[in-house]
């Protein structure tokens, strides 16, 4: 019998012996272990391509559905705050008022912080202006005097979008001794905002809703699975498998659905902006503004694609942990 040398070149005289600790074995054990189900699930997805596509595309659908209309009311929202920003007071002085008074009125009010900016037009350019736009420039050059009053236009700050920061600004404006009307047209800013508010929860409802699809879809697929593999099951409950090591891969395989199916949404709703670009460009160079859609920021698409792996892998649990109560082998 062959000894290994206590001395000499065939041992390393400094060499400590490699000892691992037993809870380093687990965890690390415990790790591959769950790696290699991991990818045998997908695995068992891409051995059957037609079924496990038909299944992640009616997952995509469902997820699309709330993401694309939350992606909707984003750009709408967006849309909707720089009409806000854009949105003009005009307080029309007294026609008593100079226009050197009224550029006083103009200085103050550009102080205020809620101003962003206050522009005064004077009696003789808001004449000018209404000769150029009304067509009654003939009838207004029979007239010996200016009947137009100074205008102080204000452009709130982008803070000032509340309806009712906006009113109570309009009511300190109609406080003004030099002001005669203050005119602001805020009622379809109050419109606006409740139509975006219904519409923020009919996303959250909406999702909900399509969501519980989503469990319904991924665990009737693992049931047609657990089925399909009801002797491996059994045979494996006889050799003293637990249920943990049961239900694991089915959890994998209800997770990759989940996963692929919120990759799928994605992609559908990164599709939609682009082919509806085209047209909201057209549409808003016609009123000659800009606006570029957005599509989902990496953040909600990150929540997207947990969510819906979340749901894929609870779906499969609650169907996995029911049949194995049920099932007794024979």
């Amino acid at each position: 019998m062959r000894r290994e040398p206590r001395f000499g070149p065939g041992r390393d005289h400094n060499a400590a012996p490699v000892v691992r600790a037993p809870w380093l074995e687990r965890v690390r054990s415990y790790f591959f272990l769950h790696a290699h189900t991991l990818i045998a699930s997908l695995g068992r997805l891409y051995a059957k391509p037609f079924g496990s596509g038909l299944t992640v595309l009616v997952i995509a659908i469902a997820l699309a559905l709330p993401a694309s209309f939350h992606v909707l009311v984003k750009n709408a929202q967006r849309a909707s705050g720089e009409l806000e920003i854009t949105n003009l007071i005009s307080v029309y002085l007294k026609p008593s008022v100079s226009n050197e008074t009224a550029r006083k009125v103009a200085d103050k009010l550009r102080e205020r912080p809620q101003i962003a900016e206050a522009k005064l037009i004077s009696k003789e350019a808001g004449l000018s202006e209404f000769k150029e736009f009304s067509g009654f420039g003939e009838a207004l050059q029979a007239l010996d005097f200016n009947p137009l009053p100074a205008v102080v236009s204000l452009r709130p700050k982008e803070s000032l979008q509340a309806p009712a920061d906006v009113e109570k600004l309009l009511a300190e404006l109609r406080a003004l001794p030099e002001a005669d009307f203050v005119q602001a047209d805020t009622e379809w800013m109050r419109k606006l905002q409740t139509v975006l508010n219904l519409a923020r929860r009919s996303v959250g409802v909406l999702g909900a809703m399509l969501g519980a699809m989503v469990l319904l879809i991924v665990g009737n697929t693992v049931r047609l699975e657990l089925q399909h593999r009801r002797e491996e099951i059994e045979v494996a409950k006889l050799m003293g498998a637990g249920d943990g090591f049961i239900r694991r891969p089915f959890l994998y395989t209800g997770m990759w659905y989940g996963v692929l199916g919120g990759i799928s949404a994605w992609l559908m709703i990164a599709i939609m902006v682009l082919f509806l670009q085209g047209p909201v460009t057209e549409l808003t160079t016609l009123y000659g503004g800009e606006f570029q859609l957005e599509s989902l920021a990496w953040s909600e698409v990150g929540r997207l694609i947990a969510y819906s792996g979340a749901l894929g892998a609870a779906g499969s649990l609650v169907v996995v942990v029911y049949y194995l109560r049920k099932l007794v082998p024979t």
